[in-house]
């Protein structure tokens, strides 16, 4: 459940919301937060000064960073640094060494027909596999990490290694296709983005192919971000392949209509722009940069020369850049799969009070900082209302009624697999991928996602406010996410406990290792 009155720590004193608690608006997305009583005069014009100031220093510190950087360029000495610091990548990165360095590491070859971006082509992937002291298959099901956008295995190998030497679990962690130390995509033809239907089928081969591990056992997924989106689009094709889900702050599927043109068409631009760049060693610079806070997190398996070097590579600019549509695709997969109950197909009061619904718990914890785990009744800014919504409010009630039935019908409904839920740019073809929703075939079966996760048991870390990324996580885009995390709990009946972590961003959320291990030993 979302969160039980009596068990909650942030269970409101002050009676059931109202209506009158939410801003009204006719918009389609209304939902908005109550405003804060207007600062006075003084603090107006002190804040003023500040972001004055504030703009200042960072305007003169950009222009002397871009000065450096072109008299840097222009004078050869960052080409040639980059030349020297890519050959050494390459020595880093070289596979042969890797799988002599790291025994639990293995190439795992993956047909043809399984991956229609492999150009036809068999391909080979990167597989981690790390196993506890005691093998405990018979006691814990196995987990799987569906990487996130422009993440490879190694970015959560503290993760893997802590779950299997703390938690016992054995974990698979893994490369898709262009992604990190597995093959590149091909250069010819152009290559194109895998649809959700590829990323589905290359991890479900995965999962039965891995030694040791029954192929029809069912798996635990801890998916961050757009892993998150990978694992409900396998879900849609390959169901009843689960029993336990950690949504590690997926995408909300309704990006695909909040954020598309971003997704679709900036980024691929974006990613092609850095990758000639690479020469200039600018890239390499802003992801060394980008990676120092979270270095403490990682753990110590790869070295920092393989972190950032995985990155600095053509293959990196490349496969990001795809990446974009697929991450798409599978949103549109997941819009499919949850029909009527999706966030993009509900009625304006059905997504507010899906927003509104209380969390589990709401926490405070900053493992490279150092704060420790604390609950909190603190509300972060984009909630709406003055207080939480509680499932035994009379609105609520009402709503799970609907909800019920909804999801009684669902089951006997077909999935439209013509239709997509993309907020298009123009001009616009059919799908991000293929010629149906997802990439899948006519004759593919998309299974609805919501009796799925009746039988699992669902965590999910949420970085409710998205601070730092206010750009692309709009107030939309978080009332979004709030209301796919209690689709999600709703979904699964008792055994479904969302978290809000009012501190942190997106990007740092999933580096709170010890709570994603602790979440994960929740599941079994």
């Amino acid at each position: 459940m979302v969160q039980d009155h009596e068990s909650s720590p942030l269970s409101g004193s002050g009676g059931r919301a109202t209506r009158d608690d939410y801003d009204n608006d006719k918009h389609r997305f209304p939902l908005v937060p109550i405003s804060e009583p207007p600062p006075s005069i003084v603090t107006r014009i002190a804040s003023l000064f500040q972001l004055i100031a504030k703009s200042i220093l960072a305007s003169i510190l950009g222009i002397a960073s871009l000065v450096l950087l072109f008299v840097l360029t222009c004078t050869l000495i960052c080409p040639l640094f980059e030349y020297y610091q890519s050959r050494r990548d390459k020595r880093a990165l070289d596979r042969d060494a890797i799988l002599r360095d790291h025994p639990e590491m293995f190439l795992l070859e993956i047909p043809p027909h399984i991956n229609g971006a492999s150009g036809g082509e068999s391909y080979r992937v990167m597989v981690r596999l790390t196993k506890p002291a005691v093998d405990n298959k018979a006691i814990l099901p196995p987990v799987i990490f569906p990487g996130g956008l422009a993440s490879n295995l190694m970015t959560m190998s503290r993760h893997q290694d802590e779950l299997s030497s703390r938690g016992g679990f054995t974990v698979v962690n893994f490369d898709r296709l262009g992604v990190g130390l597995s093959d590149p995509h091909p250069s010819h033809p152009i290559p194109r983005p895998p649809s959700a239907a590829d990323v589905a089928r290359e991890m479900n081969y995965i999962m039965t192919h891995i030694d040791g591990i029954d192929p029809n056992q069912k798996w635990i997924q801890v998916g961050g971000s757009m892993g998150t989106n990978v694992a409900t689009a396998f879900m849609a094709l390959f169901p009843n392949r689960l029993c336990g889900y950690l949504n590690l702050d997926g995408l909300p599927h309704a990006f695909i209509q909040i954020q598309c043109k971003k997704f679709l068409k900036d980024g691929p631009f974006l990613m092609n722009i850095m990758g000639k760049m690479r020469w200039t060693g600018i890239p390499r610079l802003a992801f060394t940069m980008a990676t120092q806070p979270i270095l403490p997190v990682i753990g110590n398996a790869f070295t920092k020369r393989q972190l950032i070097g995985v990155m600095c590579r053509e293959q990196f600019f490349t496969t990001t850049g795809l990446e974009y549509v697929t991450l798409m695709s599978c949103c549109d997969l997941e819009c499919a799969a949850w029909g009527r109950q999706a966030t993009t197909e509900v009625d304006d009061e059905s997504l507010r009070i899906l927003a509104s619904l209380a969390p589990y718990e709401s926490v405070i914890v900053n493992e490279s900082r150092g704060i420790l785990r604390n609950i909190t009744e603190e509300r972060s800014k984009s909630e709406l209302g003055t207080r939480y919504l509680e499932r035994q409010d009379t609105e609520v009630v009402a709503f799970e009624e609907r909800f019920r039935a909804m999801l009684a019908l669902e089951r006997l409904e077909v999935i439209d697999k013509t239709r997509t839920h993309c907020n298009w740019p123009q001009p616009f073809p059919k799908h991000p991928v293929g010629e149906f929703v997802g990439g899948v075939d006519k004759d593919t079966t998309i299974h609805p996602l919501a009796p799925q996760f009746e039988s699992m048991v669902v965590r999910i870390m949420c970085a409710r406010d998205y601070t730092g990324l206010e750009r692309d996580y709009t107030q939309e885009g978080r009332n979004h996410a709030a209301a796919r995390c209690s689709l999600q709990v709703l979904a699964s009946g008792g055994r479904g406990r969302a978290y809000y972590y009012t501190h942190l961003s997106h990007v740092n959320l999933w580096q709170q290792v010890s709570e994603v291990v602790e979440m994960t030993r929740e599941i079994p």
